[in-house]
């Protein structure tokens, strides 16, 4: 067929504006006709997607729900959840990494799931009494993670007998006590000559280690007094001895030993000490100055 042209302008005819408006109305229509068409073709397509994307989400919860009891369920009954390796972490120097694992001994062989950090814990601090941190973990299908910080050592140790003057009953270069008050033996202990020397006296029972030795409220009414001396007197303690079983510290200053207890309050001693210089002086007492009497400072 031969491509179509435009009539002959002698063969063309005069369009009336009747006929103009008759054609647009067609085309009008023909044009409403196909956005209807394609209208209501994307409203199905609309409904088909919903469709598709609601199945889709429906089938991929019921697979994510299969594959977690399936997961559960192999985590619960298997037996490969054991724990076969525990790795341990020691944050002190200090810490024997053979007395961890025996005990933790026992934790080999349960299920790794079902253990409570609050059991390993547990184990830990009866055998190790001066545990500071513990901080568990787990790696499926069987490795246990331990990591331990030990409490900080704050002195050195002379254990002296009761009945002599001076004598030390055990090695001054391993006995060390913590911040806790708990008396430690060791060798492996790093960084320690700047640790003051505590002497230890009047004790009913030899203390071993890892007992509580001194409570900490001793440890702190220590501390603040010496504080206390540096800061409001100017005074550097030398020595520090303490009385187990009288509850009570001698420091020694300059020579001469100030006489605390816990039994009164360390402002009221420190009260008495200030009376004591200035109404008396320092340089009148020659070994102590006691400060324990409630009424009284005595000295000789």
């Amino acid at each position: 067929m031969k491509k179509p042209r435009r009539l002959p302008k002698k063969y063309a005819r005069r369009v009336s504006p009747e006929t103009k408006r008759y054609v647009k109305r067609r085309m009008e229509r023909k044009s409403r006709r196909r956005k209807e068409k394609w209208r209501r073709f994307r409203r199905r397509l609309e409904v088909t997607l919903q469709g598709v994307r609601a199945s889709a989400v429906r089938w991929t919860l019921i697979c994510l729900i299969t594959i977690g009891l399936i997961s559960f369920g192999f985590l619960l009954f298997s037996p490969a959840i054991e724990v076969r390796e525990i790795t341990v972490s020691r944050l002190s120097p200090r810490l024997d990494i053979e007395e961890v694992q025996d005990a933790l001994a026992p934790m080999f062989g349960r299920h790794l799931f079902f253990l409570s950090s609050f059991e390993i814990a547990g184990l830990l601090r009866d055998q190790i009494p001066d545990i500071d941190e513990i901080s568990i973990g787990k790696t499926y299908p069987g490795i246990l993670h331990v990591r331990i910080a030990l409490h900080p050592l704050v002195a050195r140790l002379n254990i002296e007998e009761p009945d002599s003057e001076g004598s030390t009953g055990t090695g001054s270069n391993i006995d060390f006590l913590t911040s806790q008050g708990i008396y430690m033996a060791t060798t492996s202990a790093r960084d320690t000559e700047t640790l003051p020397w505590f002497s230890i006296v009047d004790w009913g029972v030899r203390p071993d280690p890892g007992m509580l030795l001194i409570q900490p409220t001793f440890l702190e009414r220590m501390k603040a007094a010496e504080l206390t001396l540096l800061r409001q007197f100017g005074h550097e303690v030398s020595r520090r001895t303490i009385y187990l079983r009288a509850q009570e510290f001698h420091l020694l200053i300059e020579g001469k030993e100030l006489w605390f207890d816990l039994r009164n309050p360390l402002e009221e001693q420190m009260e008495r000490y200030r009376t004591f210089l200035k109404e008396i002086g320092f340089e009148s007492a020659r070994h102590y100055i006691d400060l324990r009497v409630s009424d009284r400072v005595m000295y000789q």
